[in-house]
């Protein structure tokens, strides 16, 4: 094989991954829970070239066009392909494009899809189509933690051991155990101007961090149970209050990390009020303006019709949980 497409999608988390144990080896400071989604992905194809030739990286523009990838795009995927190559004997020079269904870096962890697809493509191109719990590590090497949770479908915790921060992601529940939607609300789709890992560097100087820390570990299995039994009351409680709670951390950090844009607090409150109508839906977010809805199915056209109405909305992407990556038929180039 000379050539692999594949997709991995985003996914978002439920309890949040904010804050690092251990920055070189991208080791979080504790466990969280996400939910991976169906139609927001990322597509990347690989093709090995001579070995006299160096590293091409494209980005695939909506028209169908190769584009070289920006300067920052391209150091992050260098990067990881660095890294990658490390932990193989394969030395081979790439082709490398890709491309995203969704907004990129606007805090709709665009980087989970892309080094887990990334991660995949390498292993699956060079005859090491690696075990779900190898591939985790593999996505993990890029630096973005939220990527091992993107090689699994359904609900996802990562680290899997409560005892080994090192460990791979597992699999919560499937897809088909609670079918439940998310309607992504763009409010900005431009990228963030504060990254991700430098709010994760900064999380600990904030006041109420290690109260967090304390906080979280009765959270995320009070948030297992409501998920195992599909209790979307108590699941609406926990994901609220962690999604106030990781920007709460983000605003109190020295110096403060501001996501949120008025139109952000719009959608929270309107998606509280449809919740206390009796509705089953409620609102996360990750590091960005940007909103995640969560509803169950039958509920969802009404939550849907109601979100179009708001201001400052931009976009509006419907999506679901989802089955995890798949290696496809149809190449970038």
């Amino acid at each position: 094989m000379n050539k692999i497409s594949v997709s991995s999608p985003s996914n978002i988390a439920l309890i949040k991954y904010w804050g690092m144990s251990d920055a070189k080896r991208t080791l979080p400071a504790n466990r969280s829970l996400s939910m991976t989604l169906s139609r927001c992905v990322s597509l990347y194809t690989l093709e090995t070239l001579d070995d006299s030739s160096p590293d091409e990286i494209y980005w695939r523009a909506e028209d169908g066009t190769l584009e070289a990838a920006d300067p920052i795009m391209r150091l992050g995927i260098e990067q990881h392909v660095r890294r990658l190559r490390q932990c193989s004997d394969f030395r081979q020079p790439l082709r490398i494009a890709t491309t995203n269904t969704f907004p990129t870096s606007a805090g709709i962890a665009s980087s989970a899809s892309g080094y887990s697809a990334l991660a995949l493509a390498f292993a699956a191109l060079f005859g090491q189509l690696s075990s779900p719990d190898q591939l985790s590590g593999l996505a993990r090497l890029s630096g973005s933690g939220s990527a091992a949770r993107s090689l699994l479908g359904g609900f996802v915790t990562w680290p899997g051991d409560a005892d080994d921060p090192q460990s791979p992601a597992r699999q919560l529940a499937t897809a088909a155990h609670w079918p439940l939607h998310d309607i992504i609300v763009v409010v900005d789709g431009s990228a963030k101007t504060t990254s991700s890992r430098i709010g994760h560097l900064r999380a600990q100087s904030s006041p109420f961090y290690q109260r967090r820390q304390q906080l979280l570990v009765e959270r995320l299995r009070h948030l297992q149970h409501a998920i195992l039994t599909r209790d979307f009351s108590r699941f609406a409680d926990i994901v609220e209050c962690e999604a106030i709670e990781l920007h709460l951390i983000a605003m109190s950090s020295v110096p403060p990390l501001f996501y949120w844009q008025p139109a952000t607090l719009s959608v929270l409150y309107r998606v509280q009020q449809l919740r206390r109508n009796g509705l089953d839906v409620c609102t996360t977010f990750d590091a960005g303006p940007n909103a995640h809805v969560l509803c169950t199915p039958e509920h969802c056209p009404k939550v849907l019709a109601v979100l179009r109405e708001l201001d400052g909305v931009q976009q509006i992407i419907p999506d679901q949980i989802g089955e995890g990556p798949q290696v496809l038929t149809q190449a970038l180039f």
